[in-house]
């Protein structure tokens, strides 16, 4: 039962977790400002309203980088746990 059920039903848990970890990069910006939590949300807030471009830019590419890792790794994941994935169509 764990062989075969827990592989097919962790797939679709693992995609919302990888979804998630993107918003969860993103969502600690609202909680820094409403708490004034010194963290890279607040400093993001702060950058936008100094009009300060290049840590804007540096902290939205940290978040991008965040995100495109949660991504490749639940990708080497589904490679893992499904091995219909490996196979070729043709």
């Amino acid at each position: 039962m764990f062989g075969y059920a827990a592989r097919n039903a962790i797939l679709p848990n693992l995609t919302g977790f990888a979804m998630s970890l993107g918003f969860v990069v993103s969502g600690a910006i609202l909680t820094e400002i409403v708490f004034s939590y010194p963290g890279v949300g607040y400093m993001l807030f702060q950058a936008v309203e100094q009009e300060d471009y290049p840590l804007i830019q540096g902290l939205l590419l940290l978040i991008v980088i965040a995100v495109l890792a949660a991504n490749f790794i639940a990708d080497v994941l589904y490679a893992v746990l499904d091995p219909r994935v490996n196979k070729e169509r043709s």
